[in-house]
């Protein structure tokens, strides 16, 4: 039997979450144990990072929602373990993953703008303090505004809407036995304006600042020039590469599902079936960004090398061993 779209969808994002936590544990083992001096620093950011990743990951498995649009109707419904409960729990995990969805996104500008404040301000007393701080208020004040969007009662006419647009793309309309509630509105309401506007300044915001940010450390390494040596110059550049990636890939992987969903509503179109892999594709950012990570910083680079070649020597050495025959079998076949 062919698979439907919830099953692609639910192994999809099944997978996105076993993938997420391997890398992003592993990650807070590297930073806890193989941290150089330099990228301790960052070593709290990275950390929170890695944290956002890990529980979005367990929302994204708990609730596996899929977003879709159809004549100018934008609505999500679960496909995980809580949907179906009841109408308040699905607003309530359709809240949760909206809010660390938009915690990940201002995440980037935030370590971006902390490497600047490292690099180009001499006054860094209580700064990680002060920035966490400000982060947690932002994200605070969205949680609220977005909880007060989407705790909105679900009401019978969003459901009729909702599942007619679920039938007309062949989606089932239920959840191992539990009915299927419909979280959504209409694009001419003040509450999806709102949640559009949230999504435009988030996303502008966070490339609004990554540019800023590296147009002003670019400056600061051209006049650093020859004032210090090499060792200390080729570490600042390694660490800024890094947090680029770690800025562009997430924002890319973030971007565009974020502008088709904007662009098809906008002009009141149906995303049909591509909505679910788009929903998904937004899940993988946890693990886009433990892999980045991972791989532009040098020190947890070597470590994750070093960990897996120890481990091929360790097979090759033991099946060495095994096939290798002992002195006394050797004897044996001589007598």
């Amino acid at each position: 039997m062919a698979l439907g779209v919830d099953d692609v969808h639910h192994i999809m994002e099944t997978t996105v979450y076993s993938i997420s936590t391997i890398l992003n544990t592993y990650l807070l083992y590297l930073i806890t144990y193989h941290s150089t001096f330099g990228v301790k620093l960052y070593k709290y950011l990275l950390t929170i990072d890695a944290a956002l990743d890990l529980i979005f990951g367990f929302i994204v498995l708990l609730a596996q929602p899929i977003a879709f649009t159809c004549d100018g109707y934008y609505a999500m419904k679960l496909n995980g373990i809580v949907a179906g409960f009841s109408p308040g729990l699905d607003c309530f995990f359709a809240t949760a993953y909206v809010f660390f969805l938009h915690s990940n996104i201002l995440w980037i500008p935030v370590q971006f703008f902390y490497r600047y404040l490292l690099l180009c301000r001499d006054n860094m007393r209580g700064l990680k303090a002060n920035i966490l701080i400000a982060t947690f208020t932002t994200l605070y004040s969205l949680f609220c505004l977005l909880i007060f969007f989407a705790m909105d009662e679900v009401r019978e006419e969003y459901q009729t809407v909702g599942k007619r647009i679920i039938e007309k793309n062949g989606w089932p309309m239920h959840n191992g036995g539990r009915p299927t509630y419909v979280i959504g509105s209409y694009v001419t309401e003040w509450r999806m304006i709102a949640y559009l506007t949230i999504w435009l300044i988030t996303t502008s915001l966070s490339i609004g600042t990554v540019v800023w940010c590296e147009k002003h450390i670019s400056k600061y390494f051209r006049e650093l020039g020859n004032h210090t040596n090499v060792t200390t110059q080729r570490m600042h550049k390694e660490f800024h590469r890094a947090l680029l990636a770690m800025a562009i890939s997430p924002l890319i992987a973030i971007t565009i599902p974020v502008y088709y969903f904007l662009t098809i509503f906008s002009f009141q179109l149906c995303s049909g079936w591509i909505s679910a892999y788009f929903t998904s594709a937004l899940s993988a950012i946890t693990v886009i960004n433990p892999l980045t990570t991972i791989f532009c910083f040098r020190c947890y680079r070597r470590a994750a090398l070093k960990t897996l070649t120890c481990d091929r020597l360790k097979k090759a050495s033991s099946s060495v061993t095994a096939h290798t025959p002992s002195n006394s079998n050797i004897a044996q076949e001589v007598k």
